[in-house]
């Protein structure tokens, strides 16, 4: 009984650990002249990485931080691209995963049975463990499209959110992982859809990751042409002024 009820405490304790372990952020920055960078943030539950890893850096010795989302303490990493234009953006943006093999990996080993387990300790446990060969195959990127386009003086983001499917031993995805996505828009954005505004950003509402969200803003930068027709215009009226008044 003593063997059951530890493999029943590794269980809860990962699946305390596991709910919004994962923290995804996404910031997208878009410039006037066609360029812009992704600052991409990834950090895994502290909790979970002194339970389950021993406290030990869990992203190859990159530089990682201790941020605080929510309430919960993350361990993290922030890496930030610079991009020539936007179609390399989308690219980048299109190629992006949610690093669910790597987590469903580490999550499947924690809960790992112990051989010398008896069977009618396991078949309580099989209540508890959902069977990784059971798991269907689902497209883990994290948009499902992209578009990111300039006309004229009108800028336009438009993706859509890939659905989170999937489960880790019994739990959803969509639990697992707490994503934020965010865009700067070159100018005050003037359209948008299911998001939250200020100024010229955006930060868009991930609260359901289980369904596919559109993720949109437009804005309109300054036309510099009624400038420029208003100097010219101010200068032939100077230039008419003086040629009358040398006449007179």
């Amino acid at each position: 009984m003593k063997k059951i009820f530890a493999v029943i405490l590794s269980v809860v304790t990962l699946a305390l650990c596991l709910t919004g372990c994962v923290y995804e952020d996404l910031s997208v920055k878009l410039n006037k002249n066609g360029t812009g960078s992704v600052a991409a943030t990834v950090g895994l539950k502290k909790d979970f990485v002194d339970q389950m890893m021993n406290g030990q850096n869990p992203f190859d010795g990159k530089e990682t931080k201790e941020i605080e989302i929510d309430g919960d303490k993350y361990i993290a990493y922030t890496e930030t691209t610079e991009y020539a234009s936007f179609d390399e953006i989308v690219k980048a943006l299109s190629d992006m995963t949610y690093d669910t093999d790597d987590y469903e990996e580490l999550a499947e080993k924690e809960t790992e049975i112990p051989e010398e387990t008896e069977s009618t300790e396991t078949s309580v446990i099989d209540d508890w463990l959902t069977e990784s060969n059971e798991k269907e195959e689902s497209d883990n990127h994290i948009f499902k499209s992209v578009e990111i386009k300039q006309d004229g003086s009108k800028y336009i983001f438009d993706a859509v959110l890939n659905p989170l499917a999937g489960d880790v031993s019994g739990y959803d995805m969509s639990d697992i992982f707490k994503v934020s996505i965010s865009v700067e828009m070159p100018a005050k954005i003037t359209a948008y859809k299911n998001g939250t505004v200020d100024g010229n950003k955006i930060t868009f509402d991930l609260s359901d990751m289980s369904k596919e969200t559109e993720l949109y803003a437009e804005c309109k930068t300054a036309s510099i042409v009624p400038v420029v027709i208003c100097g010219i215009l101010v200068v032939a009226s100077l230039v008419a002024f003086f040629v009358l008044r040398k006449r007179k």
